[in-house]
This record gives structure tokens, C-alpha cells and sequence, in this order.
């Protein structure tokens, strides 16, 4: 390759997948210094990011976890990915960013995982154990995101203990890049209604998102972000179609904020946040119905990503198939994917060079 100069060089290898690069790697150490200098990987990152890899995770009750990428033009075709670690161990998968995995153990999530899929690499973090002996532990989560003005990947913990007359809430965040976790001073007044709430947070714009309330035992009324660069919460506007007593969740879809709330579990509303933070910006993308879907019982439901086409939406229907809605005709599709017997999630996922 030194008859390629170096810019064009830069241009073609940050086109390739990651299993090429890594042999690549092995051909001089002018190719293993680019490679793995962080300015390429940053940019062989962005490339990655222009398409969208779906990859699914399955499991049986009390089993291990797998993971397979998914191709909806061959659904059925996909191959498991070897894990490089016991998946018994981390059987919960916490979400993903860019090509990292983030897993745990149960209970309380003593260990949380970050694998690299591609380039099978995995790091065991150690968390923060900090609950009180005589407190009640309401609620632990942890949420993998990236910081885009640090350049770093982190995972944020929040650890609410107390009851229904006090609350004490904790958050932790983990930084890749310096390898240790810190505690946020400001202070975190909000609850969480899990009965109205599905899954976790998520991470749009270099932020973690949930739903929350101001008091107990109220619903999701409020939607509150944590900045991963400044380490701060600010509430974020909330699409119209909020209702206290509605079953919400949240989602990403194309990079953008989606509300996703649930109209006695027979229609299904997805409200997507058009510009990052501006209220006027929410508009609804998506109208589940028994007029537009054959199953009409909605247990959960998560935008995922759109087609090629950009004309529709893939979503993933109660951990079992994928509803393919088509936004101008307002109609819907149904594959089934895998064993009915295994409940997936699917992820989307783009493939780095990130090191753990």
C-alpha cells in the first residue's frame, strides 16, 4: 500500500469492516499505527454509523444469552456470534452504543460487561455498592452512552433507595477512558413509576433520557435528561400526547428521541422528537391499530430503525416479531423471526475499532 497516498489510503480503509481491518493490522506497523490511532477510529466509526446493523439478542428463562446479527431481507439465515465470556454470568443486556455492548449480572448488577462484538474484546467493571443496610433499594440502573465532547464512552448508574416519605438517589458515571467511576453532585428529585414505565433510559444527543415524576406513586409525567460531557439533568420538552396514567417508554429512531405510549395495550403511538430539545419538533410517526395490525395485543413496543427506502420503520413487537409500518400508507407487515419460545431485543449496531 505505499504507492497509495495517504489520504486516499485513510478514505479506503475506513470503509472496511472491522474483520478486514484487524488483518490489515498485520501487514506493516505503518498500517497498525493508523489503524489504531484514535483519529481513525473516530473516523472508521462515523462510516460505520451511516448503516444501520441490527443485532438481536435472545434467551430462554434461566439460560444464557446469544447474540446474532440480523438481515431482514434473510431473517432466518443469521449465525450466532461466539461470546468470549460465560453470557450465564451477564445475562442482561443494558443496551448499546455505536458497536459496544453493555451487559450485567444479577442481582443489583454487582459487574456490568462492555463487549466489542467485532473485535471481541470485553472488559468486567466493578460497581459502585453503596446501599445502605437498613434502606429500601427502590430501583438500579445502568445505561451505556457516549460523550461526544470527551470522546469518551460512559456508563451511568442511578441507585434510588427509600420509600414512599424519603428518597435518596445516587448516580455514579463510569469513564472508558479513565477507567474509574464518579459520583454526580447534583442532586436527582425525581421517581420512578416502573408500572407505567417500560425498559430503560436512552441515549440521544450525548445524553441519557428517562421518565420520570415528581412524587411517588404518580405517573411518567416528566422527561428528564443526564449530559454526559457536563454531568447535569435538565428536563427535556414531552410531545403533547403525555397522560399521566398512560404506559410509556422510550426509544431511538434514525438518531432522534421517540415517546412510544400505549392506548390499553390494543393501539400503540410513537411520537418522534424532530430537533433535540424544541417542543414544537414532536410529531407522530407511527399509529399501531387492530385496523392496520393483525396482532392487536401490544405488550411492548420499540422503534428500532427505518429502511433503506426511508419510508418505513422496523419495530420490535412484544420480544417476539417486527411489525414493518409504512408511514405514508399507514400500514403494516409482520415477520417473525427465531424460536417463538426465546424473547428477543434487538439492537441497532455499527461496527469500531473502540478498545476496551
Amino acid at each position: 500500500m505505499s504507492d497509495v497516498p495517504p489520504d486516499a489510503l485513510v478514505n479506503i480503509l475506513s470503509r472496511l469492516p472491522v474483520k478486514s481491518l484487524l488483518r490489515c493490522r498485520s501487514l506493516s506497523k505503518t498500517e497498525r499505527a493508523l489503524i489504531d490511532s484514535p483519529h481513525f477510529v473516530n473516523l472508521h466509526t462515523k462510516q460505520s454509523m451511516k448503516t444501520d446493523k441490527l443485532l438481536v439478542s435472545s434467551k430462554r428463562s434461566h439460560s444464557s444469552t446469544s447474540f446474532r446479527p440480523l438481515n431482514l431481507d434473510s431473517p432466518q439465515t443469521s449465525v450466532e456470534l461466539e461470546t468470549p465470556f460465560d453470557t450465564t454470568r451477564f445475562p442482561n443486556v443494558l443496551g448499546t452504543c455505536h458497536g459496544l455492548v453493555c451487559l450485567s449480572n444479577m442481582p443489583f448488577d454487582r459487574f456490568i460487561v462492555l463487549w466489542n462484538p467485532a473485535t471481541q474484546k470485553y472488559k468486567v467493571i466493578l460497581t459502585p455498592m453503596v446501599y445502605p443496610s437498613s434502606s429500601n433499594v427502590l430501583i438500579a440502573f445502568n445505561q451505556v452512552g457516549y460523550d461526544h465532547v470527551n470522546d469518551d464512552y460512559k456508563v451511568v448508574r442511578l441507585i434510588q433507595t427509600g420509600g414512599y416519605v424519603w428518597l435518596n438517589s445516587m448516580v455514579f458515571v463510569y469513564s472508558l477512558k479513565l477507567n474509574m467511576w464518579r459520583l454526580v453532585e447534583q442532586r436527582f428529585p425525581y421517581y420512578f413509576n416502573l408500572a407505567l414505565c417500560q425498559g430503560q433510559g436512552v441515549c440521544v444527543n450525548s445524553a441519557l433520557h428517562w421518565l420520570v415524576s415528581k412524587k411517588p406513586h404518580l405517573g411518567n409525567d416528566l422527561l428528564v435528561s443526564f449530559d454526559l460531557a457536563s454531568q447535569s439533568f435538565r428536563l427535556v420538552p414531552h410531545p403533547e400526547c403525555f397522560n399521566s396514567d398512560m404506559i410509556t417508554s422510550l426509544g431511538v429512531l434514525g438518531g432522534c428521541l421517540c415517546v412510544v405510549g400505549y392506548r390499553e395495550l390494543r393501539s400503540i403511538d410513537v411520537w418522534v422528537m424532530g430537533e433535540y430539545g424544541l417542543k414544537e419538533s414532536w410529531s407522530k410517526l407511527v399509529a399501531l391499530t387492530p385496523g392496520n395490525v393483525s396482532r392487536c395485543v401490544f405488550l411492548s413496543v420499540r422503534p428500532i430503525t427505518y429502511l433503506k427506502n426511508g419510508k418505513e420503520v422496523v419495530l420490535e413487537v412484544n420480544q417476539q416479531w417486527f411489525e414493518i409500518y409504512d408511514i405514508e400508507k399507514k400500514t403494516s407487515r409482520q415477520i417473525m423471526i427465531g424460536d417463538a419460545s426465546r424473547r428477543i431485543s434487538t439492537y441497532v449496531y455499527q461496527e469500531t475499532l473502540v478498545r476496551l
